[in-house]
């Protein structure tokens, strides 16, 4: 079409040569310079073209680079997109877990505290338990002690008065023989032969009182109590020691009287009675120094009797109470066997 256009356009600006009959040369030359118009246009339309070609060239590849790069960014968008689901889903996935981990934690270290109030409740409760029946035990041992120390009372009185009418008896006895030998001699002659029978039975009365004294003096010395002991003979050792215990309460000599009756117990394997003996220091004596020791056997006593619950209680009070007795150091080696 443009070519039209310039070959009309050559045309018009010919055709006044032709019509005033231009030379054959003018002719020629317009029709080189037609030609040369022609070839620019030809060169120009190729130029053009190969132009627009080498752009639209240019421009798909363009496009297709375009394209390519948004086809490379859509993926990236849909693998971003993907990650960031992923990314989501397992921060969800993580938030439920720490939040079902920190749940169990938490109902863990309740139940953990909830197990370890009850078990400090439950040894609370034992602990008072231990303490009330410590405390009624010490409260039945002191009325027991006080029971035998007036059964003792009572049986040294018995014996006292036994002792006193033996004596009245003895006495009343030797009088009457004296007042019968009287009347036998002053009323008739001729029963002198039974005077000597009926002065027989005054030398064996008269002798009983004689060896009663000496028993009563071997029952109130220590010494003698002690060879008792020493000898095996626990029972008679006992009553000997508490027969001082009786006499004299208030003396140091009572005091390890009321020790040794624990000890004779002891010995005979009456741990039971032992301990009650033991406990008479423990409440009566608390500063004695006899106290640690009675302490200390009577929590070997009650190791006798298989409650070594109670005899580390004993050693452990002893360890607060006496802390520089001589037997504290034996009360820390029994209750390190026993733990």
């Amino acid at each position: 079409m443009k070519r039209s256009a310039l070959n009309l356009t050559a045309l018009l600006l010919t055709s006044p040569l032709l019509v005033q009959c231009a030379a054959q040369d003018d002719i020629n030359t317009i029709n080189n310079q037609i030609y040369r118009v022609n070839q620019r246009v030809t060169n120009l339309e190729n130029n053009t073209i190969e132009d627009l070609v080498k752009r639209q060239a240019s421009t798909a590849n363009k496009v297709d680079s375009l394209e390519r790069d948004l086809i490379a960014l859509r993926n990236g968008l849909e693998e971003t997109g993907y990650l960031n689901r992923k990314l989501s889903e397992q921060n969800k996935e993580l938030a439920v877990a720490f939040q079902q981990y920190t749940t169990e934690e938490q109902q863990k270290r309740a139940s953990d505290m909830q197990q370890l109030q009850a078990e400090i409740t439950e040894k609370d409760r034992q602990l008072e338990v231990l303490a009330q029946q410590l405390q009624m035990q010490e409260k039945n041992l002191e009325e027991i002690q006080q029971a035998r120390v007036e059964d003792a009372k009572r049986k040294a009185a018995e014996a006292a008065r036994a002792a006193q009418e033996a004596r009245a008896k003895a006495q009343a006895a030797a009088q009457i023989s004296t007042d019968g030998t009287i009347v036998k001699i002053t009323a008739t002659q001729n029963k002198k032969l039974f005077d000597p029978a009926a002065q027989a039975p005054p030398p064996t009365t008269s002798q009983a009182p004689s060896t009663a004294a000496p028993a009563a003096t071997a029952t109130g010395s220590l010494a003698n109590a002690r060879d008792l002991y020493d000898q095996g003979e626990y029972r008679q050792a006992y009553q000997a020691y508490a027969n001082i215990a009786n006499s004299e309460p208030a003396g140091d000599d009572a005091i390890d009287a009321l020790f040794m009756m624990g000890e004779s117990r002891y010995a005979q394997g009456e741990y039971d009675q032992a301990i009650l003996e033991y406990q008479t220091i423990i409440t009566g004596h608390p500063a004695s120094t006899m106290a640690s020791t009675a302490m200390f056997k009577q929590a070997m006593s009650f190791e006798k009797l298989n409650d070594k619950e109670t005899a580390k209680i004993l050693y452990k009070k002893l360890l607060a109470t006496y802390p520089g007795s001589p037997e504290a150091g034996q009360a820390q080696q029994r209750l390190d066997a026993l733990n």
